[in-house]
């Protein structure tokens, strides 16, 4: 299957409350977007557009191989993505959508729901989830079980808003069906913005099949939008990373008071006492010690060191 991506990043990201544009905030030793681009080259589109906006000049050139698309105003994700197609000379394939604050999102499940648009011969398919806090939010609108619409959270009625199932703002579009459905939105809404969202209705009434791939795994899906965000997605894959050496047969005698960056390799039968840092390339043996209050960074130790503070 022929796609492109577009990776949206011209949010302001006022609620960082930071000079620094929201995209470039650290999780885990890499800025946000660097994340999203990532996965954006693991599934080998023919290319990957990254919309960004006033705040995010430095964002431009930033990462080889990339298009650039500048939206000058905050007009909304709908604007954002016609923006985005004038760099797109293809007038057939497919378009993935992905969020430039959604940084957890797996190859894994990405693969799955380019699967799913495939195998369904979807115009569109919308990754969806059920987190335990729907605030902010798209709901998911379906009858008889086919998704119809998606309505943003600011305009959905008490009954909408009661809705479990949510848009995840990750998305597989045919190519031609996305550009003529922006054609035709309008910023009739809370926000006088384009909705992308705007675009599933749309679709539907021209006769598009509109797919649903619901992730189980909701915490992929968690944008960053505060400061708490960033600490509460850190703290996600803190945990995962610690879960896997355990795993694999590290021993971590206090997981709470350790921090673990993902790229660091570990191996079997090595301890790691409280209070240690373990970030960037580090790579440790088999049956090493790592003595409290350690902090490395990009260090390397063969099997059965005992690596004290201030190594």
């Amino acid at each position: 299957m022929s796609f492109h991506v577009i990776i949206l990043a011209a949010g302001i990201g006022k609620r960082m409350k930071s000079e620094k544009v929201k995209v470039l905030h650290e999780l885990m030793g890499k800025p946000l977007i660097k994340w999203v681009t990532d996965l954006a080259k693991s599934v080998s589109p023919e290319s990957i557009t990254l919309v960004y906006g006033k705040k995010g000049e430095e964002l431009k050139d930033k990462f080889p191989g990339l298009k650039y698309a500048f939206q000058e105003e905050p007009n909304g994700t709908g604007e954002a993505v016609r923006i985005a197609l004038g760099k797109t000379e293809n007038k057939k394939g497919n378009t993935i959508i992905l969020s430039g604050d959604t940084p957890l999102l797996s190859k894994e499940s990405l693969n799955k729901l380019i699967d799913y648009h495939k195998k369904n011969d979807c115009k569109v398919t919308i990754m969806t989830f059920c987190p335990d806090d729907r605030t902010g939010y798209g709901r998911i609108i379906r009858e008889k079980d086919k998704i119809i619409k998606i309505v943003e959270e600011r305009d959905a009625t008490e009954t909408q808003k009661k809705i479990k199932e949510v848009n995840g703002g990750i998305y597989v579009f045919s190519l031609q069906h996305l550009k003529k459905a922006l054609t035709l939105i309008k910023p009739n809404n809370s926000q006088g913005e384009y909705y992308l969202t705007d675009v599933i209705a749309l679709i539907r009434k021209d006769g598009g099949e509109i797919g649903g791939f619901k992730n189980e795994n909701a915490w992929e899906l968690k944008g960053v939008n505060t400061r708490k965000d960033l600490s509460d997605l850190t703290d996600i894959l803190r945990k995962k990373k610690i879960e896997a050496l355990q795993e694999k047969g590290v021993t971590i005698l206090s997981p709470d008071t350790v921090f673990i960056e993902p790229q660091v390799e570990i191996e079997k039968d090595t301890i790691i006492y409280p209070n240690t840092v373990i970030r960037g390339n580090t790579v440790i043996g088999t049956n090493c010690i790592i003595e409290p209050f350690v902090h490395l960074m990009n260090k390397k130790f063969p099997p059965g060191t005992t690596i004290k503070s201030g190594n």
